[in-house]
């Protein structure tokens, strides 16, 4: 029986307050951590999981003080890339303690290290070690990163650039975005049920951006990006739900169980 194959982002709006500089919110990342875990072994070893976290307030602040998504500026220099990395580094040890607390231990794929962009997107990356971690069993690891770019010197790739590119060497059967609403938002505030080809270009002109920083796109970049991927056939279904107090949502989610959030389908 062949594996099934989950990405789940927690994300930066989920486990960091984005207005504040370094706020990570540990027990929201253990709490979210012993529903993968219990999801993982409820499967019985059939799920083959991948998990990422956004940037939140360690990224978004200084990506947009240092304007990174455009590259070497004027003034700053390089001194963005180092700021940025420095920072993501420190939130993923931070992330990677409280998930151990949760009964999960993933191993952290450095985006910087393995992928690569041309003009502001993703053009290469490199998925060896992701699919090597996979097939032994483990949970690898991502997050919203700077990365090198062959015009810019570098620039920023959000989680879902990267889902993008990793989306075409590995197909994944169900993504899971945890935000900190109940799904996508519509003009009135209540959580979309569904996207799909029907309805998309109708709702995409409608969603709000984030009231924080936020460099790379929002609400909105994610429903295209996602919206693309499960219609393009690249993904089989993708949810963006807020993960509720007991976390049993989020392990549903995973399992393919449970409603609740945003469906692309």
């Amino acid at each position: 029986m062949s594996p099934i194959k989950v990405f789940v982002k927690l994300g930066g709006s989920f486990i960091t307050d984005k207005s504040v500089q370094g706020s990570l919110n540990g027990p929201r990342v253990s709490a979210a951590a012993r529903m993968i875990r219990k999801a993982l072994d409820k499967s019985r070893g059939r799920l083959q999981l991948v998990l990422a976290h956004g940037g939140g307030s360690y990224g978004h602040i200084l990506a947009k003080r240092y304007a990174a998504v455009a590259g070497i500026h004027p003034s700053f220099g390089w001194e963005g890339l180092y700021k940025i990395r420095e920072s993501m580094a420190r939130m993923n040890l931070l992330f990677l303690k409280h998930c151990n607390r949760g009964g999960l231990f993933p191993v952290t794929v450095s985006p910087f290290a393995v992928a690569e962009a041309a003009d502001g997107a993703v053009r290469r990356l490199d998925v060896h070690n992701i699919q090597a971690l996979l097939e032994l069993g483990q949970v690898p690891l991502l997050h919203g990163d700077i990365i090198p770019d062959a015009q810019r010197g570098f620039t920023i790739a959000s989680t879902e650039a990267l889902l993008e590119a990793l989306s075409r060497r590995i197909r994944f059967d169900r993504i899971v975005m945890v935000s900190d609403t109940d799904g996508v938002l519509g003009p009135g505030g209540a959580a979309i049920a569904r996207i799909n080809g029907g309805n998309i270009r109708k709702l995409v002109g409608t969603i709000g951006g984030s009231m924080s920083p936020d460099v790379t796109g929002g609400m909105r970049k994610k429903v295209e990006k996602l919206s693309a991927l499960v219609s393009g056939g690249r993904a089989g279904s993708a949810r963006i739900l807020r993960c509720s107090a007991d976390g049993r949502n989020l392990c549903e989610a995973i399992l393919g169980t449970g409603g609740g959030g945003t469906v692309f389908s």
